[in-house]
């Protein structure tokens, strides 16, 4: 499946689609939305594990946690980030794991990742590129903790997809409702309704609706 599309064009039909995101898009700014950076054969793994690592952590342990973790499996020969290796997390024993700060669920997800990578129950991120939005969504969320959001993420971030509305994330919900003046929460059905006139660059509109987000102190 293709994928890549040109920003300035996207936000171009947004502000011609939406008058009410047109004004919040002119306060912001231009979209920098890119694709995470290519770490070479472990990068799908790598973000799939960060994201177990993050689940219900602030970001500061989050990175703590897997700053360890990346000094014990990192592949620092192929990038100086130290991208977590698979066959690495595979060989290091729980406890060791366990060390890192890493609680038993998330070894035992951190496992099955591993195992999924390196059997092909995930196909590598050549194969996945050729695959629509559901049927990436439907592989990576095979796997143990490993939600619908987190492969929406990795469709936004990593893949590149143009047309992504993740409806459960917390921060696009608060950002629609900072753009539409909502005083009550918005429901996934008026979030599906609104976000219609934004396709097919609706991965777009969800940058815009984090940095509603993002604005929201100064704004106090």
């Amino acid at each position: 499946m293709p994928e890549g599309y040109d920003r300035v064009t996207a936000v171009r039909y947004l502000r011609e689609a939406d008058f009410t995101l047109r004004a919040h898009i002119d306060s912001v700014g231009p979209c920098t939305l890119r694709p995470a950076p290519d770490m070479g054969p472990h990068t799908l793994f790598d973000r799939l594990a960060s994201s177990i690592l993050s689940q219900q952590l602030s970001v500061g342990a989050a990175a703590t946690i897997a700053g360890r973790l990346r000094d014990r499996a990192g592949d620092a020969d192929r990038h100086p980030r130290r991208p977590l290796d698979p066959d690495r997390i595979a060989a290091l024993p729980d406890e060791e794991l366990r060390a890192c700060g890493i609680s038993r669920p998330k070894v035992a997800a951190l496992r099955d990742l591993a195992d999924a990578v390196r059997s092909g129950r995930i196909p590598d991120l050549q194969v996945l590129r050729g695959y629509d939005d559901d049927d990436v969504v439907a592989a990576l969320t095979a796997v143990r903790g490993i939600g619908r959001w987190t492969a929406e993420m990795q469709l936004i971030f990593l893949l590149d997809r143009p047309d992504v509305f993740p409806l459960a994330d917390v921060g696009v919900r608060r950002g629609l409702e900072r753009v539409l003046g909502l005083d009550t929460r918005a429901t996934p059905a008026q979030m599906v309704e609104h976000s219609r006139r934004w396709a097919p660059y609706r991965s777009v509109a969800a940058w815009y609706l984090w940095r509603a987000v993002d604005q929201a102190p100064a704004a106090r």
